[in-house]
């Protein structure tokens, strides 16, 4: 019996000491209006409550306190206030009109304000992109990159600078690693992250992600054709590495085929047109003799896994990333990139999204 009240006020202090966080305020021209409480997370977004508002158009929401940044929104129809907690959040107060989400008022989070004001920046820089005036989109393009470096610059460290690079406007960042003056903005964070929050999956994600771009850029002193003469000059050049299965799968295996070879990564940025791609080539060429030979770099093996359960090609994995001594071999400059060899296993050349089909089309003849 002891044992069972002892059980039972351990758990009930442990519940009690679970640090929380609340989220309350008011909205107004909403009465009666369910208002919804929701984390974004990297791959998905998740509802965690709801409420009704009351007659003052109140609401409150407890959650548990993250260990690290992250991100929530409370939505009301189709708009939605932005909100990053970190531990150090113990409450964030919100004072909005239902007619004007966007301008709403936030305290108790000073990430949330500036993330605010990024995204009001966001809003009228595409109202601008559809009324067609490209003189007056490409000053408001640099003020917004210049608000978002300024955030970074300010402190690395917060949700708000995360936030920052992570901006998209039509699928594409506004700050991208593999644009050379945008890749200091995202190894800033990258490193303030890794060094506070190393266990994060979202710093993890940042750390991957800039490895892969300084590869990028370290390799793109060559030129394309030095680029080919140097592979030539190497002739046909084995690779060994595992696949999904664990099995050590060789590209020497391949010859006889014309095989697609494909520097690549599941988490570059175009990772989901360009595994369209291969899958387009695959479905036309295989059966005329086409493999499809894809190296990959990632360094997050569960994503590689999770994103190669479905594909009908070869995929091996370079769990050295960007510090594969293969990408130095066949003097690798960006991901993806594509070498074709012929059936008589010699390199035929480097390739790109708009030049590769009409090669493989010639040697599948």
């Amino acid at each position: 019996m002891k044992k069972g009240l002892f059980f039972i006020i351990a758990i009930a202090l442990l519940v009690a000491c679970t640090p929380k966080s609340n989220i309350s305020g008011s909205m107004t021209d909403a009465e009666g209006k369910t208002i919804y409480l929701e984390h974004t997370g990297l791959t998905a977004t998740t509802l965690l409550d709801s409420a009704k508002l009351d007659a003052k158009g109140g609401f409150s929401f407890s959650i548990e306190t993250p260990q690290y940044p992250d991100f929530y929104r409370i939505r009301i129809n189709n708009q939605s206030v932005v909100l990053a907690l970190d531990s150090a959040t113990k409450s964030v107060n919100i004072v909005a009109s239902a007619k004007d989400v966007n301008n709403a008022t936030i305290e108790g989070s000073e990430a949330s304000l500036e993330i605010q004001r990024l995204r009001n920046s966001n809003f009228e820089l595409q109202r601008a992109a559809k009324d067609g005036d490209t003189a007056k989109v490409a000053q408001m393009l640099t003020a917004h990159k210049r608000l978002g470096q300024e955030i970074v610059l300010a402190n690395p460290r917060s949700a708000a600078a995360y936030y920052a690079i992570n901006q998209t406007i039509a699928g594409s960042y506004y700050m991208s690693p593999y644009i050379k003056e945008d890749l200091p903005f995202w190894n800033a964070v990258a490193t303030a992250w890794d060094l506070h929050y190393a266990e994060y999956e979202r710093a993890k994600e940042l750390k991957q992600s800039v490895l892969l771009a300084i590869g990028q850029h370290r390799n793109r002193e060559l030129s394309a054709q030095e680029l080919v003469e140097n592979i030539k000059e190497e002739g046909f050049i084995d690779i060994t590495l595992p696949n999904r299965l664990g099995e050590e799968t060789k590209l020497s295996a391949y010859v006889g085929n014309v095989v697609l070879i494909d520097f690549s990564a599941y988490a570059m940025e175009q990772a989901s047109a360009h595994t369209l791609f291969l899958r387009e080539l695959y479905a036309t060429y295989h059966e005329l003799g086409l493999e499809i030979f894809q190296v990959s770099l990632d360094a997050d093996k569960l994503l590689w896994l999770e994103q190669t359960r479905n594909i009908p090609w070869v995929c091996v994995r370079d769990e050295a990333s960007v510090q594969s001594v293969i990408l130095s071999t066949y003097n690798v400059r960006e991901l993806p990139t594509f070498f074709l060899m012929d059936k008589e296993g010699n390199i035929v050349g480097r390739y790109n999204h708009e030049n590769v089909e009409k090669e493989i089309n010639r040697l599948t003849k």
